[in-house]
């Protein structure tokens, strides 16, 4: 009988990808604390044994309904359509999870659920998936799962659920790593470079990096019913993915239910004006799945 083991919310922003003197250099002598964010992320990973990732991805966008990345090998060579100048020619080779995508799929059919599980080599991958398997995977499984552009809160905590008990189903230990960020609004270009630093005092908006601080605190509580009901409020500051990178591992957890507190991992900061952060949730404080 499989098991989650592990919830995260993870920052994924493409300046991870750069050498080290790069990233101090943008961020006006400092370094980012996501990278090293990441080891600390790979500690509790170990500890909890997990062998396979289902990571939610905030650049991968869909229509008509919830799309698994249900192949069974992810092997080719990626360049951003967005930053090519910062991630350009990375070449990838990782396992894939195809054994439950199709059990999730299977599921997600009976209860109505609307999904597709893609098995072809020739599906395009984004950089919220490859920025985590390069800095946390070693030998693990990789499902991932994109972001329903039309899905409401609701939508994400079903298939969350779904998800639920199809690893319930597998033989599988898995962490749900959901990569995005928080508060997610951009300065515009001619402002860009004024704002490049990780300090927070960067990030687009007062009031976007108080709604960020608010569900950073609910987080730490453990109050998910509190962030669920804070979630209309919220969106009026874009959160990455529509926030479905938190809400998926949600519903999987149990919803309104789950007491899990969170563990920041990195400090809060700023990418272009939006709020990055890496932030952990131990197994304990599920729910029951909705």
């Amino acid at each position: 009988m499989g098991e989650i083991v592990g919830a995260a919310v993870l920052g994924h922003q493409p300046t991870i990808m750069l050498p080290a003197e790069q990233r101090v250099r943008l961020g006006h002598g400092r370094d980012t604390t996501l990278v090293a964010g990441f080891d600390e992320v790979r500690t509790r990973l170990d500890a909890a044994g997990a062998d396979t990732f289902v990571i939610v991805d905030t650049h991968w966008f869909t229509t008509f309904e919830h799309v698994l990345a249900g192949q069974e090998h992810h092997r080719g060579v990626f360049t951003s359509e967005e930053v090519p100048r910062v991630i350009c020619d990375y070449e990838y080779d990782y396992a894939g999870a195809p054994r439950l995508a199709e059990t999730v799929h299977a599921i997600a059919k009976e209860r109505g659920v609307p999904t597709t599980n893609v098995t072809t080599t020739t599906l395009p991958h984004h950089y919220p998936t490859l920025n985590l398997v390069h800095w946390l995977h070693r030998d693990e499984q990789v499902l991932s799962i994109g972001i329903c552009q039309t899905a409401a809160a609701e939508d994400f905590l079903e298939l969350g659920a779904t998800l639920a008990d199809a690893v319930g189903q597998s033989d599988r230990r898995v962490a749900l790593l959901g990569s995005g960020g928080m508060s997610h609004r951009f300065w515009p270009l001619r402002e860009l470079a004024d704002h490049m630093a990780y300090d927070p005092d960067d990030v687009i908006s007062d009031a976007a990096r108080e709604a960020d601080g608010h569900v950073l605190e609910l987080w730490a509580a453990g109050d998910h019913a509190g962030v669920i009901d804070f979630y209309p409020e919220f969106r009026r500051h874009s959160p990455e993915g529509l926030f479905g990178h938190y809400l998926v591992p949600a519903g999987a957890m149990g919803g309104r239910q789950w007491r899990g507190r969170g563990v920041q991992l990195s400090e809060y900061e700023n990418s272009v004006g939006t709020g990055q952060v890496h932030v952990w949730f131990e197994a304990e404080g599920k729910g029951e799945a909705r």
